[in-house]
């Protein structure tokens, strides 16, 4: 992700790696929760009444799993972190610091590059460990050509996902072109209106259909927090009055959370939803940055962030048979972040080795 060194700007570099740190745990956690047997699903590319009535019950008659089913709820925020720092970072070092002069055939193929490498790195240790502790494991050749290409989010008829979150790097290079080629340096108005149109894409479709699933997965769920992120980027004087003091901060964090948790209900607020869960991060970084020990931590596992995305989905098919069969999910759920977060240490000279 961006570097972000403004000291004008509405979060500074330790406030956005808190935000990473944060933002990473939740995508790492939210992966892994989707395997654990029992565990109650949330709605992150379709919006299934069913899985909202099935958490209900689980608050009502806590099974357990219940701590896994509360953090399956939430987590899904992380990815919507990650558009909204790219959409921001992007604004203050291409529309205000030293990339302004960065021609448009320089800004592609440079951004394209750095996903690109993460993504083969990734991938082929991926594919390694599931031919040893899964030789029944298939990759179609096409559907690995174009992953690696990004551009099988894209693909209309049978998409396929590999390894849970690689669907990202498609999606936000998506961005990166609609960026540069469509809404660099226009108007707020105009980015706003993109905004909108994006979201009216998405209203009249079933919400557990394969049509909104296909938007999800590309641009439509990314335009709405990434150009949240442009904004804020421009407008630093409005928003830091919003979060100026710890009593404001803590406020907007109570109402954000529970606007959060409202918009988790019906399919319309759902669509919003990233507004909240960008209003609820900014003011929570800030407040974290305040104490020492949990902002340093949250601020190493930040900067570390890019390394654990695309190692995480690893250690998951490692781990998650076993913890299936031994039904201890939390144990193994926090071993599972520990070794993570030790393999990216131990992996980090790889990733960052161009």
């Amino acid at each position: 992700m961006k570097k972000i060194a403004d000291n004008h700007a509405v979060l500074n570099q330790v406030e956005c790696n808190i935000m990473r740190g944060f933002a990473i745990l939740a995508v790492a956690s939210n992966n892994f929760g989707h395997l654990v047997n029992g565990v109650v699903q949330d709605n992150e590319f379709v919006y299934d009444y069913g899985q909202v009535d099935a958490f209900i019950s689980s608050l009502r008659y806590p099974s357990n799993t219940f701590l896994l089913d509360l953090l399956a709820f939430y987590s899904p925020f992380g990815v919507m972190l990650f558009i909204f720092l790219s959409g921001y970072g992007l604004t203050l070092k291409y529309e205000k610091g030293q990339g302004v002069s960065v021609s448009n055939k320089d800004f592609i193929i440079g951004h394209y590059l750095k996903l690109f490498q993460m993504q083969l790195k990734g991938l082929t240790l991926f594919l390694l460990i599931m031919f040893l502790f899964n030789p029944d494991y298939i990759v179609y050749f096409r559907h690995l050509v174009s992953q690696l290409l990004m551009i099988e989010n894209m693909n209309p008829i049978d998409p396929i996902i590999l390894a849970g979150p690689y669907w990202f790097f498609g999606m936000i290079m998506e961005m990166y072109v609609i960026y540069r080629f469509l809404i660099y340096k226009k108007s707020s108005f105009f980015i706003l209106s993109v905004i909108i149109i994006s979201l009216l894409f998405m209203v009249p479709l079933d919400p557990v259909g394969s049509a909104i699933r296909y938007l999800r997965i590309n641009f439509c769920m990314a335009i709405l927090p990434f150009g949240l992120g442009i904004l804020v980027a421009r407008y630093t004087k409005v928003i830091d009055s919003l979060f100026d003091n710890g009593k404001k901060c803590l406020l907007s964090i109570m109402i954000f959370f529970l606007l959060l948790t409202i918009c988790k209900f019906t399919f319309y607020s759902w669509i919003v939803m990233p507004i909240f869960i960008i209003g609820l991060s900014i003011p929570l970084s800030k407040t974290i940055c305040r104490f020492k020990y949990l902002s340093a931590i949250l601020g190493w596992v930040g900067a570390l962030s890019g390394v654990i995305f695309v190692v995480h989905p690893i250690m998951r098919e490692i781990l998650i048979q076993r913890t299936n069969q031994s039904g201890n999910y939390y144990g193994m759920f926090f071993a599972y972040l520990f070794m993570t977060i030790m393999l990216s240490v131990v992996l980090k000279p790889l990733f960052l080795k161009k």
